[in-house]
């Protein structure tokens, strides 16, 4: 009877961990609004594959750095920068950055026809542009304006929280003209109405993930951005790190 009830108990463990080695775990991302629609993506194709769930929050790279420097409870942040990470992984936030893609920016009026940089320095109307202060896109837009000499005091500047408020500005006709993530534009539809911002009149927008508590299901999902869910975040509309 004891021999019967050691080899019970025995099976057991051995059920129990096997059970726990192919649990499914939640991970919690924080991403750069630029990203949003992206990493919804990769999420569900991860999902379908891993089985781990990818709960997001999304919000201007700025705003995320002062939740997780307060205690957020994320997993993984990705930034739409490489100073942001650095700072936190300085502070002892987080470790294992890595960069998972290159944003370029773009010139949306509404309905077109595509605007060019004839339209931008000719332009005295409305213009969205996200916080340069808090937003990676935002200080792009106003480096773009610096390296083309053009005084940003010409506009009525319409000013976002984040780029996907910036993008809800032109859509809703609020301002007439915007600077926007190209990869936004690739989502809707709407490259046809927009100036590709040529990359030499702005910083590089190299977008970077920091790892902020680890674990099997945050690892995994660092491996599929940086291997199968580089052709999706291509396909979006963003560049690939070399």
């Amino acid at each position: 009877m004891k021999q019967l009830l050691s080899v019970l108990l025995v099976g057991a463990c051995a059920c129990a961990l096997h059970s726990g080695a192919v649990q499914a775990d939640e991970v919690k991302v924080a991403v750069a609004a630029n990203f949003k629609g992206t990493i919804e993506r990769i999420g569900k194709e991860f999902t379908a594959k891993t089985g781990h769930s990818v709960v997001i929050s999304s919000a201007a790279t700025g705003v995320l750095y002062t939740q997780i420097s307060h205690g957020a409870p994320f997993d993984l942040f990705l930034s739409a920068d490489v100073s942001t990470p650095q700072k936190l992984e300085a502070e002892g936030k987080g470790s294992e950055r890595f960069t998972y893609a290159i944003g370029q920016l773009g010139l949306w009026k509404k309905g077109g026809p595509a605007p060019d940089e004839a339209t931008l320095r000719g332009w005295k109307g409305n213009l969205a542009i996200a916080n340069p202060r808090t937003a990676p896109y935002g200080a792009a837009a106003m480096a773009t304006l610096e390296q083309l000499k053009i005084d940003p005091k010409q506009y009525r500047l319409l000013t976002g929280a984040n780029i996907g408020q910036t993008w809800q500005f032109v859509d809703t006709g609020n301002a007439e003209l915007g600077f926007v993530a190209w990869a936004n534009l690739v989502e809707a539809g709407k490259t046809g109405e927009a100036w590709a911002v040529p990359n030499q009149l702005y910083p590089a927008i190299e977008q970077q993930g920091l790892v902020l508590k680890k674990g099997e299901a945050v690892d995994a999902l660092v491996a599929w951005l940086k291997g199968p869910g580089q052709s999706t975040i291509k396909d979006a509309g963003y560049a690939l790190p070399q």
